[in-house]
């Protein structure tokens, strides 16, 4: 009974879980309606409004990171070409950082900010004005624009790091807090990037160039290694996104860029710098259009050396074209060797074999073949006196006997010598061979065509083609495949592609026929037109050229005054030859020199000769005599680790001042026959450096660890500095360096330090 009465008085429950529930799902959908209804509202009824608040708002945007191009090293791993990293700096106008500051206090802080970067740039190549940048940014602010130019120039890091120390783009103090300065929300930085050439100007166009702007956020290269390799050096973009917060844009990467891969060249700076200047000073001294030296590593193929300079003015010559691979003239004489070897191989011939060579004049096809000695001289020589003295007679009568009835075998011969190869060169734009047969063209083969084609006309043979033939010879038959590159490797240090020496012939010709060859092309130097190549410090081996070059829009050889391409190309030392090298002059000035392949291309060639030989063996030092000197005509001061290093391993003889052993720098000097090393005169890191007589590498470094900007003009080592030794800088200015070949050593204008 009592259990009963207890249960009748517990009270009902009102709420039970499914009224509970039942409630929950109504409110829910009450606010999901609502939510609807708002949406709905908004975007009828405030549409348009909330549309024009979204398009002035900085929503997310993927963006492009950019790489960082790959370097471009020397045989030795030295740079010759890197980028460095510089920046452009912009305002956004409609920053809250700048829109919030009142408009006086803002109009003092662009004042202070003028002068600070007129009085920063006053001495640099882009001078500007504190009223010029000032009415520039009031037009930014009219506009307000979101991307204004602060300087329409580059600006390094260290130039942005020193501008910052100042007011008021410094930090400054409000109570006990320190307070970033608000240009640091509202000034904006796209990084930007240069490309430098530490060696200045020495084998740019076969090093080659790279466009300013990038494409993509890829640098773009123009010619030379650069655009061979642009696809590996260039690199890969990342991506980031970049925000904009609190009046401040931001950063954040989603996918690095890859750095792009470096390519080490075959190019020997130090060799380059030997080429280089003596082929700018026999143009200069036999005032020619242009020249050419390619200087070539027998056993391998490397090329260690290339020099194109074209005349820019009286005196003043660049490297504009890549004659080496991309001239197709006619080659002269140099060509007479290919076609004496073809009959040589052929056994129709020996060197003894005699010709008639008359009085250097014979009629062939209705037309002359003329020596340059007609008239005068012996009428019947042998093969290989043919080759001495250059005859054209003498090669044409030989050719024109033996294959006059079938004239596309002798072609096809000398396309077998390498003449007909794609050497698939490294760098774009190369020129291949053209020897043509007469079946490539029955209509445009005339009487004359064999005959004028065994002397080097009808024909068509960039230099480096007859740079590889003679090397051939130089090694015994061998035809290796010239090339520039010796590797290439990847950011994460992987080796991606790789060049090794490369026989593209095994042998040219019987073992006979070429030493044959090269007993006639020792005896054109000792014996022949080729004289004025002697040396008493290396023996020479090679085969001068002269070719009557055309007129202009095919108006042939006898338009105008006539105008002549001379060569020479050889090899040494003879009798164990380790470099080929040929070098080609065109347009010689005939006033100054007379246009024979001996007496103006010869020289160049005997002095890169005598100066590598000099360099690598001390025991040729004593033998160079009074003609030349047995040290180099250059020596640059600079870093002296390098230097003596450089000095030990090409065993030229040197001492040191008591002052040079314990200095990063030293001074050089020449005294009798040997180096003589001084210490540099140390400038206070506030004082412009002297780096008169240094390298462009040497020179282009102390600069830029000292936060300057070189700016290289001319060719050779440092002639003159501006702003000169001793004086004031500050970061980012900008120093000039003229640059010459001048034998005198300039450090009369060190200052006190």
């Amino acid at each position: 009974m009592e259990s009963y009465n207890n249960h009748q008085k517990t009270p009902k429950r009102k709420w039970t879980p499914v009224k509970r529930f039942r409630l929950t799902i109504a409110v829910l959908a009450l606010l999901m309606l609502a939510i609807f209804f708002k949406i709905l509202y908004v975007m009828v009824v405030e549409g348009d409004r909330w549309r024009e608040i979204g398009s002035r708002l900085n929503p997310p945007e993927l963006v492009v990171v950019n790489p960082i191009r790959g370097s471009i090293y020397d045989e030795r791993e030295r740079l010759v070409a890197v980028t460095a990293p510089y920046y452009r700096l912009f305002f956004d106008f409609k920053a809250p950082a700048f829109t919030e500051i009142p408009r006086d206090s803002m109009r003092m802080m662009l004042d202070s900010l003028a002068t600070v970067i007129s009085e920063k740039y006053a001495q640099s190549a882009h001078p500007v004005k504190k009223s010029d940048l000032l009415r520039q940014w009031q037009q930014g602010i009219n506009k307000r624009s979101r991307y204004w130019p602060v300087y329409r120039y580059n600006v390094s890091y260290l130039e942005m790091e020193e501008m910052s120390e100042h007011f008021p783009l410094a930090p400054h103090k409000r109570g006990n807090r320190t307070v970033p300065s608000p240009f640091k929300r509202f000034i904006n930085k796209q990084e930007q990037s240069s490309r430098m050439n530490p060696f200045g100007s020495l084998a740019m166009r076969t090093i080659g160039r790279v466009y300013g702007e990038k494409e993509e956020g890829l640098s773009k290269a123009r010619n030379g290694l650069e655009l061979a390799y642009d696809s590996l050096l260039r690199g890969k973009t990342g991506q980031a996104i970049r925000t904009y917060n609190g009046g401040k844009r931001n950063l954040n990467t989603i996918e690095e860029p890859v750095r792009g891969a470096d390519v080490y060249a075959t190019i020997n700076m130090d060799v380059q710098s030997i080429v280089e200047e003596v082929l700018r000073r026999r143009l200069i001294d036999v005032d020619a259009g242009s020249g050419t030296c390619v200087l070539m590593e027998v056993q391998t193929g490397k090329i260690l050396a290339i020099s194109n300079l074209g005349r820019q003015s009286e005196g003043v010559y660049a490297e504009t074209m890549n004659y080496a691979l991309q001239d197709m003239s006619e080659p002269g004489s140099t060509f007479k060797t290919a076609s004496l070897l073809v009959a040589l191989n052929d056994g129709t011939i020996t060197p003894e074999s005699l010709v008639e060579r008359g009085n250097g004049l014979w009629k062939v096809g209705g037309r002359t073949v003329r020596d340059h000695n007609a008239n005068r001289g012996e009428s019947v020589i042998t093969a290989s006196r043919a080759l001495e003295t250059s005859s054209n007679v003498g090669i044409a009568k030989i050719i024109y006997k033996y294959y006059s009835d079938n004239p596309d075998d002798y072609v096809q011969k000398i396309r077998n010598m390498g003449f007909g190869l794609d050497l698939k060169l490294e760098i774009q734009g190369y020129e291949k061979a053209r020897v043509r047969k007469r079946s490539d063209n029955p209509n445009r083969w005339y009487g004359t065509t064999l005959a004028w084609m065994s002397y080097g006309y009808e024909t068509q043979i960039p230099p480096i083609y007859t740079l590889a033939f003679y090397n051939a010879i130089a090694n015994n038959g061998k035809y290796m495949r010239p090339y520039f590159v010796n590797r290439v490797v990847d950011a994460k240090g992987n080796t991606i592609v790789e060049h090794k020496p490369t026989v593209l012939i095994d042998s040219i010709a019987n073992p006979q026929a070429i030493r044959d060859i090269q007993e006639m092309l020792y005896n054109v130097v000792w014996k022949g037109t080729g004289k004025p190549v002697q040396s008493n410090v290396v023996s020479v081996s090679g085969k001068t050229g002269t070719a009557q070059l055309a007129g202009g829009g095919g108006k042939g050889y006898h338009a105008g005054a006539t105008r002549y391409q001379v060569s020479f190309v050889g090899y040494f030392p003879s009798e164990k030859p380790k470099y080929t090298c040929i070098a080609v002059v065109r347009e010689p000035n005939p006033s100054r020199a007379y246009p024979g392949g001996g007496n103006v291309t010869g020289p160049i060639v005997r002095d890169i000769a005598e100066r590598l030989v000099a360099l690598e063996s001390p025991r040729t030092l004593d033998s160079l005599g009074q003609r030349h000197h047995p040290l180099p005509h250059q020596i640059s001061r600079g870093s002296s680790e390098a230097l003596k290093q450089t000095l030990r391993q090409q065993h030229i003889p040197y001492v040191e001042e008591s002052s040079a052993k314990d200095s990063k720098w030293v001074n050089v000097s020449r005294q009798d026959r040997e180096v003589k090393l001084s210490a540099m005169p140390v400038y206070k890191e506030t004082l412009m450096p002297n780096v008169v007589g240094m390298s462009p590498r040497d020179a282009t470094l102390i600069l830029l660890r000292r936060g300057l900007r070189p700016h290289i003009i001319g060719y050779g080592n440092v002639k003159q500095q501006e702003p000169s030794a001793g004086n004031p800088i500050k970061p980012g200015m900008t120093v000039k360096i003229r640059l010459d070949y001048s034998d005198e050593s300039q450090i009369k204008n060190d200052k006190n330090t």
